[in-house]
Formats: structure tokens, C-alpha cells, sequence
């Protein structure tokens, strides 16, 4: 039976170091997946940092329906991996603190050096088409590692901390490579859409690759993406929460808290977590409703995390002071304000306090989902639940409806916030947690991992296969030939077909040879038809006086090949649209520098060839919505093109021209040639016979063409060999 491998930094358990005692782990993602059963196989595989020389085998067992195995790594090596760059680089930055980063070229070796050590270790174990799943930041690396050393291979990997904006990504000096390792798997997955969107920005800012939310093409592959919020093995914390260990520490509680409303606070020691902010608030409540005072308590625990990091024991420092200050400014004899225990609690007692406490307040300043939060609801007692009080800068906030939300900056704001989850009634609070409970008890910590794992197995990314016949010169077989031999008109647009595309629209102008080259076509008894988006000013410069049928503005216009007026074939009004479309993007220009704006007679365009690029295609996106939504129910259509945004009469397209050319020239109905480049021309291609016609793609992309050549260049050759064959003999 097909394995799941799941691959993480860690393994789920650790070994003491005295006793050789095997102790299941904590944390959210041990939390997460101990909670999957579904009888599928599974092999946990994660790193054991050991000293040089230890000769002991690789740590291995079973826990629950999860069998582990570590890949030892040495300790020194591992530091610099885990501490010098995971934990110094990319926690930070990607919990927008830029300002702790600490890079080192030493510590990315290492880094890369321990993502090589687990793609073999997982090469060698994994069996073709078993799927393999990668979680989070330390790893980023190891979807491209595994995919070059075993292709078979399902891939998925998850990340369980925000991914951050687009700019402060760029910031990474790797910014390259870990996109680059990332994009080796065949689904990415996410906690929340916004780090979804955040990390699609970052694909097309930084690598240029283009997404829609859903997947991207990346050399050669189409990947899927996806968010996936993880959840908790909700029946095991609501059931255990009402164990009678826990019932009886819950009884001991509610003696020692009597007559107080608790405010509890778990969270690891750590700037992420927002613990300073959350103080200033409890400050504020006291401070602004005094008869609150004796009333109510904050119980934070501080789970201990990189004691010996000097920002983490500046932090403790601060968190401890404010902690006496407050206690010191609002305590009496017999109430201290806040209990502050700066260590790990039995899990039990964890439970009893989630049954214990009227709030629970999260004040993350970043936080990948937060847990707690799930486990709080979980463990909550259906008549009189608690309240989760949730900073919105968590990835459960987009999934905990009835939290109610906070800024933790807002330190005012979070206080009435405060004052108003502790007023709530009963019927109130009941309310508000059942449909959250309902929530993770239909979709728990199984669903996520299924879920996930469903689309990986639905998902997985072959290459793309070229449906294209690529053509090069002197390559092509009699059955191209053949299907070349009836033409008599060639279809082509204009830049990026006969010309190459310029960064500014109006060096793209017919060279010589190009035009020698058109006018040795034409003498060879074969008619030409130039479909362009350029105006007709433009076209008539180029061409001149040759035989050749113009459609300029997509077809909006046309000029015979033997006459020099020019034919309107657009009805619609245009002056119903083009004012504001002319309104937003003269305003866009100005705003972008480089962009300009060309004013056609049925079009409208906004050109950003030469614009600041990750900017302006952000822009680009924004004046594509703009105008849509501006322009909703007009006759205009709105294209994004290659550097450019048009507006154009909806009568204006290249595919109903030559509709209507060949309705009015049936004799080339199957005797002719298209050739194009872009997003428009793929209107040409789906207007004529594909079994008939021979249509070419220019340049790269996906396209319904039957074939494709790299460049206008390229073209030019293949038609001189399949076109003037005679001539070349």
C-alpha cells in the first residue's frame, strides 16, 4: 500500500538525552497530524542533529498510526541551518521584523547542505508515486532537491507560517532560490488566501511567473495551489477536556480564582506573539474601568522558547517588567492583576485552564493559524463558553467567525474589546461558540490533512506536454509540407510576429529586409493580411503603397490591398466609453513613471514597456479592475496584453474580422496561414478550420495553435522553406 511521507524539520518525538526515554513532542503541527487516522501508511522522516562520530542508528519507532525515522545530521551543521538562517532569516522576515534579520553566506551553505542531506535520505526511502509531504520554512528548499532526484514522486509541501507581502519578501538575499525550491512541488498550500496572494506576488515579482490563485506554469509544469487552514483533532481535546484528572484540577482552580473573571494568555515566549502588546491593553482595561479592578485577572503563560538569544531575553526582560509594573500600579494584598508563570504546563492543566478562563486572548503581531485558539473552542463547556478575543493578524481569524477580532496595536481599542467579551452573557457567549465548535468538529485536523492530500493525488504536476509541433528551419516532415502546399493567404499580426517587440511601441517599425521579405511573398502569387492592433496612421507608414490587406485596431478598420481609403467596420458608439476610459488611464500614467498612453480611433491603450516592472504590473492589474468596473455594460472590451492595458470597441476584435473577411472571400476559407504572438491572436486561431488552415504560435505560452516558432525571426525562415520552396531550389 502507498505510503504518506511526511517530511518535517523534526520528528514527532524526542529522546532524552539522559534516560533514552522516547517523549511525543508539542507543537501545532505534531498536534495537527497526530490527529490524522485514516489507515494509510505513514512515515514521518526529520532531522536528528547529533554529535560527529556518534555511531548510534537513526532514531526510529511508532507512534500511533506514525512510524518516524531520522536522518542524522551533525549538530554544528545543523545550527548553522536551523538557528542561522531559519530561525535568524526567515522567521523573522517572514513575520515582518525585517529589522532582526541576520544573514550569513555560511549559514545559507549550511541550510542548503542539510535540504541536500533529507532529499537523499527521502530519494532513497520513498517508492515511485508515493506522495511525500514538506512542511514549512526550513525546508523550503527541498521540493526542487526531490523532484530532480525522484520525478515519480507526488510532492506537496505546506507552509504553517504567513508568507509575507511581495516587498518584504524582496528583501531576502535567496528571494530566487527559495521561490525557485518551492516551486518544485506539485501543490503549495497555505494557511489563508492572503498568504496565497502575498506568495503569487512574490512568484511574479520575483521570477516573473504569472498565477491566478488557483496554479502557475513553471518550466514546463503546471502547479496547484491552495489554501488550507489546519485544524486540531477537535473530538480528542473536547473529550480529554472532560476527564476527571482535568475535572478535578479544574475544581482546585475554581477555589483559588473564585469570585475573579479570567483572561488567559498561552503563548510561546516570542516577539511574534504580540505578549507586550497584550499587556499594555490589560493595562488600559484596568486603567480605564477601575471597577474592574479586583474583578479580573490575566493568567499568562509564557512558554519558554531560544533562552539564550539575546532579543528573546531582552523580550522576557521587558514582558517581566511589565508585569511588575503593572501588579505594582493596580495589586492589592490579595489580587495580583496578572499571574505570570514563564514555563511549560502538563497538558491536563492546560485543559483545565481552557475550561476555567471567560477570555482567551490572542495578541499575535503575525501568527501563521494559532492554535490555542482552536484548542480553546474545543475545549470550551457548551452552556457557558469562553470568549476568543483574536488579533486579526492570525490565520484563524479568516476562519473563527464569531471571534471577536482586534488590531493588537489598537491598545484602546483592544481594551473596550476586552471590557465587552467579559460583559457578554451566557446566551451571548453560546451564540458566538457553537458555530465555531460545529466548524472544527466538522472539519478537524483529518479533514485538513485529507483534504490536502486529496488535491496532491488529484493534483500531481507532469510536464506540460508541447502540444505545439515546434517548427525550426530545415526540421519538417512531408506532412507539413503537404499541409502547406494549398495555401494562398498568409494572416499575421504585426508586432511580435513580423517584427520584434521594442520597448517603445514606436521603434517597432519594418526594417528593409522584412520588407523584402513580404514582397517576395507577395510575388510569389500569395496574398498577405496584417491584423494589428496599431493604428491605421501606423500601419500605412509601414506598408505604403504594397498589395496588402490592412485591419488595423483589431479589426476595427481596414484598407484593401488595392486601395488607399480606409473602411470603418465599427457601429457601436464609442464616445459612450472612451472618455473614461481616457480619464483613468491618462491618471494611471501619471502615477506610473515610463507608462504613456496611446489614443487610437476605436482603442484606447496604456503602455508600460518601460515602466519600473514589478510596479507597473501591479498597476496594470489595478487599471484593468478599475476600467471593468467602470466600464461595466459598456461596448468596450478590456485587454491586458504584453506591457499594456486596451480598451477597446467590442466590435473590435481580430477573430471576428476575419470572420467576416473570409464569409466575403470564401476562396481562402481553406488555403490560408495564420501567425501571431499574443493574447489577441488567439481570436484568429479559434476563427478558422484547425484541420484546414496552418496556425503558428510566435514565442512562448500556451496557445491553440497547431505549431510554434520561437521568434518573428524564426518565422520568417520557416516561411521562406515552406512557402518559397520553389524559389529557394
Amino acid at each position: 500500500m502507498k505510503r504518506w511521507l511526511m517530511i518535517s524539520n523534526r520528528l514527532p518525538v524526542s529522546k532524552d538525552a539522559s534516560t533514552g526515554e522516547i517523549k511525543l513532542s508539542s507543537g501545532g503541527l505534531v498536534s495537527a497530524l497526530g490527529g490524522i487516522r485514516n489507515g494509510i501508511p505513514k512515515l514521518w522522516i526529520g532531522l536528528e542533529p547529533r554529535e560527529a562520530g556518534d555511531p548510534s542508528p537513526a532514531l526510529t519507532g511508532k507512534e500511533g498510526e506514525i512510524e518516524y525515522r531520522g536522518v542524522p545530521v551533525d549538530v554544528g551543521l545543523y545550527d548553522r541551518y536551523y538557528n542561522g538562517i531559519s530561525n535568524d532569516v526567515l522567521w523573522p522576515l517572514f513575520h515582518y521584523e525585517g529589522g532582526l534579520v541576520h544573514f550569513n553566506g555560511e549559514d545559507w551553505d549550511a541550510y542548503v547542505r542539510v535540504n541536500e542531506l533529507l532529499a537523499d535520505a527521502i530519494a532513497a526511502e520513498a517508492r515511485d508515486d508515493e506522495s511525500v509531504w514538506i512542511h514549512d520554512f526550513h525546508l523550503f528548499l527541498l521540493p526542487a532537491m526531490l523532484r530532480k532526484r525522484k520525478p515519480s514522486l507526488h510532492i506537496g509541501f505546506f507552509l504553517h507560517i504567513p508568507f509575507p507581502s511581495s516587498e518584504i519578501f524582496r528583501q531576502l538575499p535567496v528571494r530566487e532560490e527559495i521561490l525557485q525550491g518551492i516551486m518544485g512541488a506539485d501543490l503549495i498550500g497555505f494557511h489563508d488566501y492572503s498568504y496565497l496572494r502575498h506568495f503569487c506576488n512574490a512568484l511574479h515579482a520575483v521570477l516573473g511567473v504569472g498565477s491566478d490563485m488557483l496554479s502557475a506554469e513553471y518550466e514546463g509544469r503546471r502547479i496547484t495551489l491552495g489554501a488550507f487552514p489546519v485544524s486540531i483533532d477537535t473530538k480528542s481535546f473536547h473529550n480529554r477536556s472532560r476527564e476527571p484528572a482535568v475535572e478535578k484540577i479544574l475544581r482546585r482552580y475554581r477555589q483559588s480564582f473564585r469570585g475573579l473573571k479570567l483572561i488567559l494568555g498561552i503563548d510561546r515566549l516570542d516577539y511574534i506573539k504580540g505578549l507586550r502588546l497584550k499587556l499594555q491593553s490589560f493595562r488600559e482595561l484596568l486603567a480605564r474601568n477601575p471597577e474592574l479592578v479586583g474583578e479580573v485577572q490575566l493568567l499568562q503563560i509564557a512558554v519558554p522558547t531560544r533562552q539564550d538569544v539575546p532579543v528573546y531575553i531582552q523580550l522576557k526582560e521587558e514582558v517581566e517588567r511589565l508585569v511588575g509594573e503593572i501588579n505594582g500600579r493596580f495589586g492589592r494584598a490579595d489580587y495580583a492583576p496578572v499571574l505570570y508563570i514563564y514555563n511549560s504546563i502538563p497538558f491536563e492543566e492546560l485543559l483545565a485552564l481552557y475550561r476555567l478562563a471567560d477570555c482567551l486572548l490572542v495578541s499575535s503581531r503575525r501568527d501563521g493559524m494559532n492554535l490555542v485558539a482552536l484548542e480553546f473552542i474545543a475545549a470550551q463547556s457548551p452552556t457557558k463558553p469562553g470568549v476568543v478575543v483574536l488579533s486579526e493578524f492570525t490565520g484563524a481569524s479568516a476562519t473563527l467567525s464569531h471571534a471577536l477580532t482586534i488590531n493588537p496595536w489598537d491598545v484602546e481599542k483592544t481594551s473596550e474589546v476586552l471590557k465587552k467579551a467579559l460583559s457578554l452573557s451566557d446566551a451571548e457567549r453560546r451564540e458566538m461558540h457553537q458555530p465555531m465548535l460545529k466548524y472544527l468538529m466538522q472539519y478537524d485536523a483529518t479533514d485538513w490533512a485529507a483534504s490536502f492530500m486529496k488535491s496532491l493525488e488529484k493534483t500531481r504536476t507532469v510536464p506540460i506536454p508541447e502540444r505545439l509541433m515546434r517548427l525550426k528551419p530545415s526540421q519538417h516532415d512531408d506532412s507539413i509540407r503537404a499541409a502547406v502546399k494549398p495555401v494562398k493567404l498568409l494572416v499575421c499580426d504585426y508586432d511580435g510576429t513580423l517584427v520584434p517587440i521594442q520597448p517603445r511601441p514606436e521603434d517597432a517599425y519594418l526594417r528593409d529586409d522584412e520588407r523584402r521579405f513580404l514582397q517576395k511573398i507577395l510575388d510569389s502569387g500569395y496574398e498577405i493580411l496584417v491584423i494589428s492592433g496599431r493604428s491605421a496612421n501606423f500601419l500605412e507608414e509601414q506598408f505604403g503603397n504594397m498589395p496588402v490587406t490592412l485591419a488595423a485596431e483589431h479589426g476595427a478598420t481596414m484598407r484593401p490591398k488595392h486601395s488607399t481609403k480606409w473602411k470603418q467596420l465599427v457601429t457601436t458608439q464609442i464616445q459612450r466609453w472612451y472618455p473614461v476610459a481616457e480619464t483613468l488611464m491618462k491618471d494611471y500614467s501619471r502615477r506610473v513613471p515610463g507608462s504613456v498612453v496611446e489614443k487610437k480611433k476605436y482603442a484606447i491603450v496604456w503602455h508600460y514597456r518601460q515602466s519600473p516592472a514589478s510596479f507597473a504590473s501591479y498597476m496594470a492589474l489595478k487599471l484593468g479592475e478599475e476600467l471593468a468596473y467602470g466600464l461595466a455594460n459598456q461596448p468596450v472590451e478590456i485587454l491586458p496584453g504584453n506591457k499594456i492595458v486596451e480598451a477597446r470597441a467590442v466590435e473590435a476584435n481580430k477573430g471576428t474580422f476575419l470572420r467576416r473577411f473570409l464569409k466575403e472571400n470564401p476562396q481562402f476559407r481553406e488555403q490560408l496561414l495564420v501567425a501571431g504572438d499574443d493574447r489577441t491572436d488567439e481570436d484568429l486561431f479559434r476563427a478558422v478550420d484547425q484541420e484546414q488552415a496552418v496556425t503558428i504560435k510566435v514565442g512562448p505560452g500556451a496557445s491553440s495553435a497547431r505549431y510554434r516558432v520561437d521568434s518573428p525571426a524564426d518565422l520568417r525562415a520557416i516561411l521562406t522553406e515552406l512557402l518559397l520552396q520553389e524559389q529557394v531550389g
